[in-house]
């Protein structure tokens, strides 16, 4: 979907509707028809995650949750869980099982998190919390250190423990700009392709080879509009209306072709990765 309560700074979606606008980024979400025809292969896991929405927001998201259970081994959901109630919560756990998992991207202590979660609410994002942990589901809480919280990961640690999360994990950023306010502190919690995306970004550095993260060929995206592509940074603005994905979208149309089709697509755009080195490869998967 492209629905969310939140308005992230470093956030795709937030950079894209304050440089474009709102109309920008048309309210929609994936069409559950077209992805039930679209998906005719077994898949060992379907991830529901936001890129330019949260994925609890769509108005089907339990019957979405009950197709991907048909279709995959394993359902993964990332969210920041704030502003359903308890009764919604129960129902999309009812149709979840211990092999799935839901992550809670919380950056920093009840207290702080909204400085970057713009607009987040930790008393309704526990509710969200509390319930599945008190279900068969798998909780992880996912953090990204900034300036303002690389200080309280420890005592974020014992909170989310203390509230019986099974898993803290910590989640490396690399969405700074020039001397970031957020940045935090101690660059140890940088990604480690951090510096490439300062060099495709800044210096317009070219001649970057190319360790792609899809090599394995396991992991596919399909944008909230119902087009499929190579990964989610194929699909980001600052890259997508120039690339193939987008000039020739009626090729990827999960509405009219099917998944084994755009496996072959994948396997000839595949072929030429190194060699064509776009703009979003470069940026995303781009080494020394």
């Amino acid at each position: 979907t492209t629905r969310c309560t939140l308005a992230c700074p470093r956030c795709a979606r937030t950079i894209m509707t304050e440089n474009f606008g709102k109309k920008s980024l048309p309210t929609t979400d994936i069409n559950l028809d077209d992805l039930e025809n679209f998906i005719d292969i077994p898949l060992d896991e379907i991830m529901l995650c936001g890129v330019y929405g949260d994925p609890i927001y769509h108005r089907k998201f339990n019957e979405l949750i009950k197709l991907s259970k048909r279709k995959a081994k394993k359902v993964s959901i990332v969210t920041n869980g704030g502003y359903r109630t308890q009764s919604w919560w129960k129902s999309i756990v009812e149709n979840l099982d211990s092999t799935d998992d839901i992550t809670f991207s919380i950056d920093g202590t009840p207290e702080n998190f909204t400085n970057y979660r713009i607009n987040g609410d930790w008393e309704s994002t526990l509710v969200g919390l509390t319930e599945c942990v008190n279900s068969s589901v798998k909780t992880i809480w996912k953090y990204i250190p900034f300036s303002y919280n690389d200080d309280d990961i420890e005592s974020t640690r014992k909170l989310a423990l203390d509230l019986g999360i099974d898993n803290f994990e910590i989640s490396h950023g690399d969405r700074w700009e020039i001397d970031d306010w957020l940045m935090p502190k101690n660059k140890k919690f940088l990604n480690s392709r951090y510096s490439i995306q300062e060099d495709f970004k800044y210096q317009d550095k070219r001649e970057l080879d190319i360790d792609p993260l899809c090599k394995d060929q396991k992991k596919h995206y399909i944008s909230a509009n119902g087009y499929y592509m190579p990964c989610c940074y194929a699909g980001d603005h600052r890259f997508y209306y120039k690339s193939i994905w987008w000039k020739n979208k009626d090729q990827y149309n999960i509405k009219t072709t099917k998944l084994s089709q755009q496996l072959t697509n994948f396997n000839e755009f595949y072929k030429t990765i190194h060699t064509n080195k776009t703009d979003y490869c470069l940026f995303s998967c781009g080494k020394c």
